[in-house]
C-alpha cells in the first residue's frame, strides 16, 4: 500500500476502508474527538480534520477518544509499532510499563542508544515523545480493560499503572468526559454471564466465575483456521492443547503460574483470552504476548500487495488472504523447539519436545488445569543447565547443541539482548545453521523478513507452483519479496495443505 498522506487518509475515511484501520486516526477540530477510519459517524468536512499516525499522538495533541469506534480497540498501528527496530522495542517496553519505574535514560540504556537519539526517532516514527506515549497508552489500555475484560475498577487502576482509584477516576473523566463505570453499562463481561458464549459448565475450557476474560481484536482479514491448524500440528503434549477454535497452554510470570485458554471467535474477528490462576495479574503483558503469538496486528493487505503480481505467491494469497506468521510464547522456548525440529518431521519434533517437558517441566496444580490435557510448564533455561538430555532420544551432537543454547539463555543478560545480538550468539553455536537461525528469526523474534530458503517444505511448495526447487535460486527470487519474506514463507507452507506436511 502506498505511503499515507492527508489526501489518501481522507479518501479512506470517506469510504470507511477497513484496510486502513489502525494505520491512522482522524481528529475532528470542531468536536475535539478523534476516530478510527471505520467510525460510522458522519464524515466531517476536509477542512475540519487532522490526521495522526497513532492514538497516542492524537491524545497528546489534546483530542478525546471516540466512544463509538473505540480507538483503543484498533489493531496495532504500524506507526505505533515503529518501522525502526529500536522504536518497535521501545514501544513494547513502554507498553510493559518500564517508564512506570524507570526513566527515559534507563530505557535508552536498555536499548543501547542515547536518550536524545531515542527521543528523536521515537517522535519521528510515532508522532509523540516516549513520555507522551506512556501517558496516553495508560489511558487507552485502561479503557480497553474496562470494556474488554471482567476486571474490577480497582484492579484496572492498579494494572494500568494509575497508583490509586482516585487518580484513575480523575484521569478517565478528564480524557473521556465520563466516569469509568459509565463504560460498563450494558456490557456483558462477568465470567458468570459470559458462560453462555461457550459450551457449558462441564467444559474445562469454559470460563469459571473467578477467571479473567480479555477480548483481543484482530486486524482483518484474519485466517484463524489456518493459524490453529499450524499450532495443532506442533502442539507439545502436556504443555499445549488445541481443540476446535481453542488454543490453551500453561505459563509462568515470575514466581506465579497460570493457564491461558484462547477462544477464537467464530467470525474470526479476534480472540477471547481466559486467564486462570495467580499469574493472570500480568494481564497486560499476557495480552501483548498473545497479540504477537497470533500476529493479530499484521496489516496483511498492505504486506501482500507486494506479492500481487508474483506468479508463485498470488494464487496462494487468493486462496487464503488473511494468513499470519505464528509467533511464540518465549524466545528460549522457540530456540529449543527450533533445534529439536532440525532434520526431523514435525511429529518427531513434537515427540522430543513432549519428552523434554514431561521430564523437566514443572507440574501445574491439578485444580488449575483439570480436564484440559495441559500438565506442565516449559522448563526455563536455568532449570536445564547441566541436565542430561540424551535420554529424551537425542544424538550426542544434538544434545550438545541444546546444552549450548541453554547456557546462552541461562545468562540473565540474554533477556536484555536485541534480536540481532541473540542471532549473532546463536550463529556461533555448533549445530545451528541458516535454517535454524531463520526459523528462530521468523517465529522467535517476529522478523518479517526472515526466510528459511533451505526448508524442504518451502522448496517443495515452490516447485509445485513452478518456482525454483533449489535453496540458492529460491533465496535469489525472494529478494523481490523483501521486507515481508516471512509472510511469503508462510504462504508457501500453506500450499502443502493435504500433502501430509
Amino acid at each position: 500500500m502506498e505511503q499515507l498522506n492527508n489526501d489518501i487518509c481522507y479518501q479512506a475515511l470517506k469510504t470507511r476502508d477497513r484496510r486502513f484501520d489502525g494505520r491512522f486516526y482522524t481528529a475532528v477540530l470542531t468536536t475535539g474527538i478523534f476516530c478510527r477510519p471505520i467510525c460510522p459517524a458522519v464524515t466531517p468536512k476536509r477542512a475540519n480534520v487532522e490526521f495522526y499516525p497513532s492514538a497516542e499522538a492524537a491524545i497528546a495533541h489534546g483530542f478525546r477518544p471516540c466512544l463509538r469506534c473505540r480507538p483503543e480497540a484498533a489493531p496495532g498501528s504500524p506507526a505505533s509499532a515503529g518501522v525502526h527496530a529500536t522504536v518497535a522495542r521501545a514501544v513494547r517496553l513502554i507498553d510493559q510499563g518500564v517508564l512506570e519505574t524507570g526513566s527515559i535514560a534507563d530505557l535508552a540504556d536498555r536499548l543501547g542508544v542515547g536518550d536524545r537519539h531515542l527521543r528523536r526517532i521515537f517522535k519521528e516514527h510515532t508522532g509523540v515523545t516516549p513520555q507522551e506515549h506512556a501517558k496516553a497508552r495508560r489511558l487507552l489500555r485502561a479503557r480497553q480493560l474496562i470494556v474488554d475484560s471482567n476486571l474490577t475498577m480497582i484492579e484496572i487502576a492498579d494494572i494500568a499503572g494509575f497508583g490509586s482509584l482516585r487518580r484513575f477516576n480523575d484521569a478517565m473523566k478528564q480524557a473521556y468526559g465520563q466516569a469509568p463505570t459509565a463504560f460498563r453499562r450494558g456490557i456483558k463481561l462477568k465470567s458468570s454471564q459470559a458462560r453462555s458464549d461457550y459450551r457449558g459448565d462441564d467444559d474445562p475450557f469454559a470460563p469459571r466465575n473467578d477467571d479473567l476474560i480479555l477480548r483481543l481484536r484482530a486486524r482483518q482479514p484474519f485466517d484463524a483456521e489456518y493459524l490453529l491448524a499450524f499450532f495443532r500440528a506442533r502442539a507439545i503434549p502436556g504443555l499445549e492443547a488445541v481443540r476446535d477454535r481453542i488454543y490453551a497452554r500453561g505459563f509462568a510470570m515470575g514466581d506465579q503460574v497460570g493457564l491461558m485458554i484462547c477462544h477464537f471467535s467464530p467470525d474470526q474477528s479476534g480472540v477471547d483470552v481466559i486467564l486462570r490462576g495467580p499469574a493472570r495479574e500480568a494481564v497486560l503483558e499476557i495480552g501483548a504476548r498473545v497479540r504477537r503469538l497470533f500476529d493479530l496486528d499484521a496489516d496483511v493487505p498492505s504486506i501482500t500487495a507486494q506479492f500481487a503480481e508474483d506468479m508463485l505467491l498470488a494464487p496462494l494469497i487468493e486462496k487464503r488472504p488473511g494468513l499470519r506468521v505464528p509467533g511464540c510464547w518465549g524466545r528460549f522456548e522457540l530456540a529449543m523447539r527450533a533445534v529439536l525440529g532440525q532434520q526431523v518431521s514435525v511429529a518427531a519434533a513434537r515427540t522430543l519436545a513432549g519428552r523434554l517437558v514431561a521430564r523437566f517441566g514443572a507440574e501445574l496444580p491439578g485444580d488449575l488445569v483439570a480436564g484440559t490435557g495441559v500438565k506442565h510448564l516449559f522448563p526455563d533455561a536455568p532449570q536445564l543447565v547441566g541436565q542430561e538430555l540424551i535420554s529424551i532420544g537425542l544424538t550426542t551432537r544434538r544434545a550438545q547443541t541444546l546444552a549450548d543454547v541453554i547456557e546462552l539463555f541461562a545468562d540473565r543478560a540474554s533477556d536484555q539482548k536485541s534480536g540481532e545480538a541473540l542471532v549473532s550468539d546463536l550463529t556461533g553455536i555448533k549445530g545451528i545453521g541458516p535454517w535454524t537461525l531463520n526459523y528462530f528469526g521468523l517465529r522467535g523474534l517476529g522478523d518479517p523478513d526472515a526466510f528459511p530458503a533451505a526448508d524442504l517444505g518451502i522448496l517443495k511448495a515452490s516447485a509445485m507452483g513452478g518456482g525454483p526447487d533449489k535453496a540458492k535460486a529460491l533465496d535469489a527470487l525472494s529478494e523481490s519479496w523483501r521486507p515481508w519474506r516471512a509472510y511469503a514463507a508462510q504462504y508457501l507452507w500453506s500450499a502443502l495443505e493435504g500433502e501430509g506436511r
